[in-house]
Parts: structure tokens; sequence; C-alpha cells
């Protein structure tokens, strides 16, 4: 459920349930392995417990995702010399 793109949006380790309680639940039933940290009632975070066990499923990492309606800035930091 966490790594379906349909039901919730994945940054890096973090993971939004939009809010859906069945983001939610699965974010608590994985916490309580150790796999993911809460960090509020709506995000949760993987641990590198739970990286970990990905990798070893075999679950590739899609790129992330954008919030809908987001906008996301691409470039450099700083000029090229």
């Amino acid at each position: 459920m966490v790594h379906q793109p349909q039901y919730e949006y994945e940054y890096e380790d973090d993971v939004d349930t939009l809010a859906e309680s069945a983001g939610q639940l699965a974010i608590q039933a994985l916490a309580d392995f150790g796999l993911m940290e809460i960090v509020d009632s709506r995000f949760g975070r993987w641990t590198e417990a739970g990286k970990k066990l990905s990798e070893e499923i075999g679950y590739v990492k899609h790129k992330p995702t954008a919030y809908p309606g987001s906008i996301r800035l691409t470039g450099r930091s700083e000029p090229e010399k």
C-alpha cells in the first residue's frame, strides 16, 4: 500500500498518506515493526530497516512524485563560470 503511487506520494524517504485512513493505518503497521517512523497524522518516513526490506523484496523506487498542483524548480545553485 505504501509503495503504490495511486494511494500515496513518496519523496525520498518521506511518504504522504494524503490523509486517507488506509495509508495512515499502513504507516502505523510498518512503524510497529520499525520499518517506518510516524512524522505526524499524515506523514511517515522510511527507516533504514524499511529501506533495506524494500530492496530485499525487489521494490524498485519510482522517481519522486510531485504533489498534485505543485511546482518543481530545477537548475543549478550557482551560475556556470
